[in-house]
């Protein structure tokens, strides 16, 4: 005997399977999405992308960006997503585009072979009112996003072996301020080093990060005064300095930070003297 309401029971029941197997078939989607999203956003290529040698960084960025280069500012200009000005700390303008600038280009000897390194930046650009081309981004804290590649050259090919348009934030008032280096450690263990200076409510300081393959190894602040926070007649002041070793046989880096504090009470200066030996591996916060 078949119960009322018994066959409208199974086409809910059968609606509700079908809705659940669709539904788990849109999160696996977008699962699969999402990875492929990330992986582009690495972009480290499975196999190097070729070039000719006589190629240019900017020409390779326009390649890389899909962008076109503009002689005139010296940028490559990219249409740009409303995620991409999210995301590149941006204002989203009519023309919803981004403009990207070489920075510099570094050489390191591995093994017998070279590899080069191209540092980038990338912001919203406008022109303010007196003409300039600037940041439209132009708060105190306001930096560009820094990118990356790397390539090696071979008879009459340039290889890019990776390409990271956006791994880290820098600068102050939407403008260059931070200086570039890079460390060999051996044994592959290539560091980008970034000095940037902030100034700002009395204190001036220097914030020092290194980075691997676009990923934060070390951070710290490495100089600082409060010099412009005193009084006259204010005791209390402070400043130190850090210097950076590297060991190329332990791939380590060797910390010495000096300087000196000011007993408020006494006036007497008390010596700041640390050091300290990190592994390229080990991320902290404090020194």
């Amino acid at each position: 005997m078949i119960r009322p309401g018994h066959k409208q029971n199974q086409s809910a029941a059968s609606h509700l399977a079908l809705w659940l197997i669709s539904f788990r078939a849109t999160c696996l989607m977008r699962s699969v999405l999402g990875i492929a999203f990330v992986l582009i956003s690495y972009s480290l290529y499975a196999a190097p992308v070729s070039y000719p040698r006589s190629i240019t960084p900017e020409q390779m960025l326009e390649h890389l960006l899909s962008g076109e280069y503009i002689k005139g500012l010296n940028a490559v200009e990219w249409h740009a997503t409303p995620g991409d000005i999210h995301e590149f700390n941006g204002q989203l303008g009519d023309k919803q585009t981004l403009y990207t600038i070489v920075d510099t280009t570094f050489i390191l000897q591995r093994g017998d072979e070279k590899v080069y390194y191209t540092i980038f930046r990338s912001a919203p650009m406008i022109r303010n009112e007196e003409g300039e081309f600037v940041n439209a981004s132009n708060c105190h804290a306001c930096g560009l996003n820094l990118g990356y590649f790397s390539y090696t050259l071979e008879n009459d090919s340039l290889y890019v072996t990776k390409f990271r348009r956006n791994f880290a934030t820098h600068g102050s008032f939407g403008a260059k301020s931070y200086y570039l280096s890079m460390v060999n450690l051996g044994e592959g263990y290539v560091l980008l080093k970034v000095d940037d200076p902030y100034d700002g409510m009395g204190i001036t300081s220097v914030s020092t990060k290194f980075y691997r393959d676009g990923e934060l190894m070390l951070s710290m602040i490495s100089k600082e005064n409060n010099g412009g926070n005193r009084e006259k007649n204010q005791k209390g002041y402070y400043e130190f300095n850090t210097r950076f070793a590297y060991d190329n046989n332990t791939q380590t880096i060797n910390i010495r930070q000096t300087g000196y504090s000011i007993d408020e009470k006494t006036g007497k200066r008390i010596p700041i003297s640390k050091t300290k030996k990190l592994m390229p591996d080990n991320y902290t916060l404090q020194f």
